[in-house]
């Protein structure tokens, strides 16, 4: 978890009608470009349904806030070892929620150097994004045809919604509730697993604040947020699963013990 998830963009490159007046875009339906996340960010308002198929936990973004608090970041976990995604099965998608970090694919918007606004980048190393795709993105005029004009929209909402979840992990961390934690699994061949550089919020801590502090976390949907986490952990015993099925398929005879996975403090 201490190093950083491996890109999917092969290319990106700011979308310039002038050069990409002829692409055409296709739906993302191969999800192989995300076969090497173990790792994604998620919005606060992606909780309540990716805390039904991942974990979700924060890790440091290797930012320092103005008290010196390391700035935190939520991801769903994907994989269990770098480089490694159990929800993609050759082209397909297997999970029920595919999170907007990669639905927005093959956009991103990113700020470039010597522009003072932020623009669309596109990755156009991406088959699905062709003279050959679905739809155009650009009218005549170089307007932005219907295709893009939804993306456009998309990648406005995507970053409200991530300065609206780094607001909350800056609250989150005041709080002083969260901990580092450690997984530890054993996959079918005995094999041991750790998965640690991640914090968890400590439901002790989160008890003891104090009446005022909950409450306010109440109204402001705060704690529903956090129950949401919290309940979400119960997922890597699924990835533990999903692993070990992935190894039994491989082994011949297949391995029939059970895996077994535990979260634990990583400080003593």
């Amino acid at each position: 978890m201490k190093r950083d998830a491996p890109s999917m963009y092969g290319r990106p490159v700011p979308l310039d009608p002038a050069v990409h007046r002829a692409r055409r875009i296709s739906p993302l339906t191969d999800f192989s470009i995300a076969r090497e996340l173990h790792a994604v960010f998620v919005t606060a308002t992606e909780f309540a349904q990716a805390a039904l198929e991942f974990p979700i936990v924060f890790v440091e973004t290797g930012a320092r806030d103005a008290a010196g608090s390391a700035v935190m970041s939520p991801v769903a976990l994907l994989g269990l070892s770098h480089g490694e995604n159990l929800h993609v099965d050759g082209a397909r998608w297997d999970a029920r929620y595919i999170p907007a970090f990669i639905r927005r694919y093959p956009f991103l918007t990113a700020k470039v150097p010597g522009a003072a606004a932020t623009h669309v980048l596109v990755d156009d190393t991406w088959s699905g994004f062709s003279e050959h795709g679905a739809e155009p993105l650009f009218l005549e005029g170089d307007t932005a045809a219907p295709a893009l004009q939804r993306t456009m929209d998309f990648l406005e909402r995507f970053e409200l919604e991530t300065e609206r979840t780094r607001i909350f992990c800056e609250r989150v961390v005041s709080l002083g509730v969260l901990k580092e934690m450690k997984a530890d699994a054993t996959l079918p061949n005995g094999q041991q697993l750790s998965v640690d550089g991640f914090h968890a919020i400590d439901e002790d801590r989160l008890h003891a604040l104090p009446d005022a502090t909950a409450l306010a976390l109440w109204r402001g949907n705060l704690l529903m947020l956090m129950q949401a986490h919290l309940m979400s952990l119960a997922n890597i015993r699924h990835l533990v699963g999903k692993k070990a099925a992935r190894m039994q398929a491989a082994s011949h005879p297949p391995e029939p013990q059970t895996p077994a996975a535990a979260l634990r403090s990583n400080r003593k």
